[in-house]
């Protein structure tokens, strides 16, 4: 067998067969707009109703099951949804106008109209719809919609997304930081050459002030031997070099002034710290005892505690401005420590203690106090918190009935399901050849189970398609033919499912061809680093995808029993054990090592990761909790307390 030869049959068994196929088909998984009859009230022996019907997303077989009325979608028309929702928005209601607006943005059977889909989306958003806010805000983030531009795009951001802090876009910030820095190069130049005319300058006066000094004994001498002419010269040698001398002093002077100016705005340049700096001050805390939690510092006390001392001791390069235990300023003692008693009357109590210097450079340190034996955190009084639930669909399709079989996706299902329910604490179902009424029924499953307290993350490891003529991405089930996409999920399908789960942060992984059609990215969110930032971000609805490739075939295979995509999926996961994580970065580590993986056998390979468009996207990210330290799940009711209550 050739060279050549030999290289398109491995090119064959690690990328699988990738095709396209047009049309699709309606069945009772799918999901559409269902019109609800209104309620019919029994009025002695007659019968009245409310009026008109009541619409909802819901799935074919849900509408018919509660007597509702739809009619059946057409992928390419949305004049049949825009007759469901246009009367109730029109009537004010708000998740109404925002599938107006989604409506009129996708332009599916009518040019899309960005123009007409920001209305509809700002009438929601008036009325609090996050994700309508979010919706908008893209529009004006790339200059689709007039009234609105970049930065109110940041506001809307912020505000779906709850935030307190202003927001900026990353771009902002570096430029902002390359400009400080070179003004910061600019101002120490100036200083330097300030101080040295300062240092020439003093040097020229001590050397004046000298030569006066033995100018003022000649006067002396000439003048104790009455020589008129030497006394008349020595005068005024003296005169030239007192003149001098005042020159000095007023060069000086001068250049003093400028090394204050240039000092004072190098002072001014330091306040606007680089976002990466870390020449903040150092806070330890003293007292009391702690066990550290995953960047939080959680002390337990006991229940019957009324007051609870803290200590700490901060360093600082710079002199200190204030120190805060909480909204208290508090002074140093005698030993350079600082300490407040702080009154404990509830069942958990964040205390921020913060450092700032007089450069302006802040730190924080969250710690958290929580009262011994007490029973879980509620929110209210009448309505127990629930506890947060974790639960993952992992699909592995490798033997087809039309397709060419696939080496690796059972491995890596079966490998991702376990680690996910034995490190991460996943309630986990496993899919292995699925077919697509298979897939659909667990999605659905799902979607009646799911609580806005749930997270969800899907993971499908199978054959691809596309079809370049609808731009959509598909999944084929172990049943989809060759010839048709009757029984494919296409990424349309995937965000209807998605776009109706009441979970609160969703994550699909997808590792198969052209599944990078199902990100919808835009400018990536910021996302520090810092615990109680995860945990904000946690509480934000989030729908996001992480795809093994682009728009293109991906390798099946690589890695022994594993994709490349796969292992290193899993390697990551294996690595972050020890305190939570986000899903973002767990792609920002393993996109450069698929990448380089796939380049070693002669492919491209480019993983992607973004948000899903149209499926109810606000903010956030998805959050891994590993299973490991159980005093941080312990916790997470009183955290969820605390973040829920806006503290």
């Amino acid at each position: 067998m050739s060279a050549s030869r030999l290289l398109l049959v491995a090119t064959l068994l690690l990328t699988g067969g990738c095709a396209t196929a047009p049309t699709g088909r309606m069945d009772s998984f799918d999901i559409v707009d269902c019109e609800l009859p209104g309620v019919v009230l029994h009025i002695g022996t007659g019968l009245a109703t409310t009026g008109r019907a009541r619409a909802i997303r819901t799935s074919a077989d849900d509408c018919g099951l509660r007597g509702g009325y739809y009619t059946e979608p057409d992928r390419a028309n949305y004049e049949t949804a825009l007759r469901v929702w246009l009367p109730p928005a029109e009537d004010g209601d708000a998740q109404a106008q925002y599938n107006v607006g989604q409506i009129y943005e996708k332009g599916l059977g009518r040019p899309s109209d960005p123009q007409k889909a920001a209305q509809w989306y700002r009438r929601a958003a008036d009325s609090g719809s996050a994700a309508a806010m979010t919706a908008l805000a893209m529009l004006y983030e790339r200059g689709l919609a007039s009234g609105g531009d970049a930065h109110s795009a940041l506001e809307l951001y912020r505000r779906a997304a709850r935030l307190e802090q202003p927001l900026a876009y990353a771009s902002d910030v570096a430029q902002r930081d390359d400009q400080i820095n070179a003004l910061r190069e600019e101002l120490g130049q100036a200083r330097s050459q300030a101080q040295a005319q300062r240092d020439n300058a003093t040097s020229r006066e001590r050397a004046l002030e000298a030569e006066i000094s033995r100018l003022r004994k000649d006067l002396q001498r000439v003048r104790s031997e009455s020589n008129a002419q030497k006394t008349a010269a020595v005068e005024q040698a003296l005169q030239k070099t007192q003149q001098a001398l005042e020159a000095a002093g007023t060069q000086r002077a001068q250049a003093d002034r400028a090394l204050e100016s240039t000092q004072a705005a190098e002072r001014l340049a330091r306040t606007a710290v680089p976002a990466n700096a870390a020449d903040a001050p150092q806070i330890e805390l003293i007292e009391p005892a702690f066990t550290p939690v995953r960047g939080l510092i959680a002390v337990r006390v006991p229940a019957n505690t009324t007051r609870q001392r803290i200590r700490v001791r901060v360093k600082a390069g710079l002199a200190l401005n204030e120190v805060r235990i909480g909204t208290r300023v508090v002074k140093a003692d005698d030993k350079g420590e600082f300490a407040l008693e702080v009154p404990f009357a509830d069942r958990a109590l964040p205390v921020e203690i913060t450092a700032s210097d007089v450069a302006n450079h802040k730190a924080v340190l969250p710690l958290l106090l929580v009262a011994e034996n007490q029973a879980p955190a509620s929110r209210t009084a009448a309505a127990p918190q629930a506890p947060r639930r974790y639960f993952a669909l992992v699909i592995g399709n490798s033997r087809y009935a039309s397709w060419a079989p696939l080496a690796t996706p059972q491995h890596d299902a079966e490998s991702v399901a376990n680690l996910l329910r034995e490190s991460f604490g996943f309630q986990t179902t496993l899919l292995l050849d699925a077919t697509r009424a298979q897939t659909f029924r667990k999605l659905a499953e799902l979607r009646k189970s799911l609580t806005e307290n749930d997270d969800l993350l899907v993971y499908y490891s199978g054959h691809g398609s596309w079809d370049a003529g609808n731009l959509q991405g598909y999944w084929v089930p172990v049943d989809g033919d060759k010839d048709s996409v009757a029984n494919f999920i296409s990424s349309a399908d995937v965000t209807d499912q998605i776009g109706v789960m009441r979970a609160r942060q969703i994550l699909i992984v997808a590792d198969s061809c052209y599944s990078g059609v199902f990100v919808q990215s835009v400018a990536d969110e910021a996302a520090a680093d810092t615990f109680d930032a995860q945990m904000q971000r946690s509480q934000i609805p989030s729908r996001k995808v992480m795809s093994s490739g682009n728009i293109r075939e991906v390798m099946d295979g690589g890695r022994g029993n594993h994709s490349v995509f796969a292992n290193e999926f899993i390697d990551g996961l294996k690595r972050h054990q020890s305190a939570p994580f986000e899903a973002r970065t767990l792609y920002q580590e393993i996109a450069p090592k698929v990448r380089t993986a796939a380049d070693g056998y002669g492919e491209q390979q480019e993983p992607q990761y973004g948000q899903m468009r149209f499926a109810g996207h606000v903010g956030g990210d998805f959050l891994f909790v590993p299973r490991t330290g159980k005093d941080l799940v312990s916790l997470m009711p009183e955290l969820e307390l605390i973040l829920g209550s806006g503290i």
